[in-house]
């Protein structure tokens, strides 16, 4: 184009024009679909949870119109080279014939690897910016997958437990109409009796077992100047190191208290500090011994000891009962239990593992999920959109190099090994780095989430084994693989004479 006098500037609008028709044509496809797939997240999350059901089409319009920029820019950014090259590229395909440097660290004398091993890897080390590339495009495919399978697996895990206030425990049941019962001035009386009679009635049908069940209200709670309404946790049948402490210890006894951290920073109170909580019957103080974090209420939280006396009538809400079997069951007693438990307490309903109790609280477990189903199929999708592309371009620019192979006598299959083993070789690379960084970059992309919600030192995450170590990695290298032979199969059709254009 240059030679027959073709400015830069046309040359370079060119292809910006190309590229922004596609561009365009997959903006408007992606907006189109977007509007299915986000309704169909909502409906799956507010089954659970209160979700503003508002109109986002500006915001989806302005995500696709940013997403066509930024492929413009990047074609503006790589259609640079334009002005470097002269008409004299045209001869010989861009090719000079000279070298003035080695072209690879590695050596055939000295390689242990076999023929087709050694031409894929020595292509790998010789083009790093050109194969970095693919590697980079593979590894953020693989990195999305794994943080949402550890964001997935840890809001389903009853490892959560300890961010709602909750301990560790096998079940947990809904008590029905029974809790109704306990919102009286004796209430806290009568709840450790309704436990201790249930534990008794477990243990005779040979299931024994502690209950425990939370009880919260949220009164005002003064420090100095500062006060703030705390949602502030007694439990029932538990004991105060059950529970989880960033900092200090549990309280002792009924004139301490435990604060989360942003309660905490709210009263401008520390451990050791003196604060206020106002009941119905008046002020109580209580010794800050300890901080925690926690989900509830946004992280502004507190706990008093099991055994402070507060009158029931001020409690607001509760959370299910908790059963936890001291003779260490297995899964599958555990099922069988909650038939029987279900059988002797007709009363109590919707038993619950921990983890489907952390999963129907979160609410967004399902949603996560999938989206994570979602991207594995689009992560296969991409992938192999992106081995036929770049494999095709490949024997594009190979064209020489593969007429001389079989000139030399090489045969189709050891080219189509060639070529496959190179993609066989990144994608391996990729995905051991994904395994490596996954576990760091979901710390770093999630618990900024969780912070908003008050978990500030962020959460201990879950991990799916067999989805992370084998699936998603098998998956997305069978997909590289059969797209770089496939397409590779296209170098059938160059000859050795090609070998003719060698000039």
């Amino acid at each position: 184009m240059k030679a027959i006098g073709i400015r830069d500037i046309k040359i370079r609008g060119l292809y910006l024009t190309k590229y922004a028709a596609l561009s365009a044509v997959g903006a408007a496809v992606g907006l189109a679909l977007s509007f299915p797939f986000g309704n169909m997240l909502m409906g799956l999350s507010s089954k659970s949870m209160i979700i503003d059901g508002g109109s986002n089409r500006f915001i989806n319009v302005i995500c696709a119109v940013f997403t066509a920029a930024v492929i413009l820019l990047f074609c503006l950014g790589c259609t640079g080279r334009v002005g470097k090259m002269t008409p004299i590229d045209a001869v010989r395909n861009g090719q000079t014939g000279e070298r003035f440097r080695k072209k690879s660290l590695m050596s055939l004398g000295k390689s242990h690897l076999g023929g087709t091993a050694f031409l894929a890897a020595n292509d790998i080390v010789s083009s790093p910016k050109r194969y970095g590339i693919i590697t980079l495009a593979f590894f953020l495919c693989m990195t999305l997958l794994i943080i949402l399978s550890n964001t997935a697996a840890s809001l389903k895990s009853g490892k959560l437990l300890k961010y709602f206030g909750l301990t560790d425990c096998h079940i947990c049941v809904d008590m029905g109409d029974d809790v109704m019962s306990f919102m009286s001035e004796d209430g806290h009386e009568n709840l450790e009796k309704y436990l201790a009679d249930t534990e008794q009635t477990l243990a005779e049908n040979g299931m024994p077992a502690e209950c425990m069940l939370e009880m919260y209200f949220s009164p005002i709670i003064k420090h100095g100047e500062y006060e703030s309404k705390v949602l502030t946790l007694q439990g029932t049948g538990t004991k105060m190191d059950m529970y989880e402490y960033t900092e200090g210890t549990p309280p002792q006894n009924s004139g301490e208290i435990a604060l989360t951290t942003p309660a905490a920073k709210a009263l401008k109170a520390n451990i050791g500090d003196t604060v206020a909580v106002s009941y119905p019957d008046g002020e109580r103080e209580y010794i800050v011994t300890a901080l925690y974090q926690a989900m509830n209420n946004m992280g502004t939280a507190a706990r008093v000891h099991a055994d402070d006396d507060i009158n029931y009538i001020i409690i607001s809400g509760y959370n299910s009962m908790q059963i936890k079997f001291t003779d260490a069951p297995d899964d599958e007693e555990i099922s069988r239990r909650i038939e029987k438990i279900g059988e002797i307490f007709p009363k109590f309903s919707k038993f619950r593992t921990a983890g489907e109790w952390v999963g129907d609280t979160t609410g967004v477990g399902g949603a996560i999920d999938a989206i994570k189903q979602i991207s594995a199929v689009l992560t296969v999708i991409l992938t192999a959109l992106i081995t036929v592309l770049m494999e095709r371009s490949f024997i594009a620019k190979e064209t020489v190099e593969i007429a001389l192979m079989k000139a030399i006598g090489m045969r189709n299959s050891g080219i189509y090994a060639h070529h496959t083993a190179r993609f066989v070789i990144v994608t391996a690379i990729a995905v051991i780095a994904a395994e490596l960084l996954g576990m760091p970059l979901t710390r770093l992309c999630i618990d900024p989430l969780f912070g908003v919600m008050g978990l500030e030192m962020g959460v201990e995450y879950v991990q799916t084994p067999v989805e992370i170590y084998a699936v998603f990695p098998v998956t997305v290298l069978a997909a590289t693989t059969a797209s770089a032979f496939l397409t590779s199969l296209y170098t059938r059709k160059i000859k050795s004479s090609d070998t003719a254009n060698i000039e």
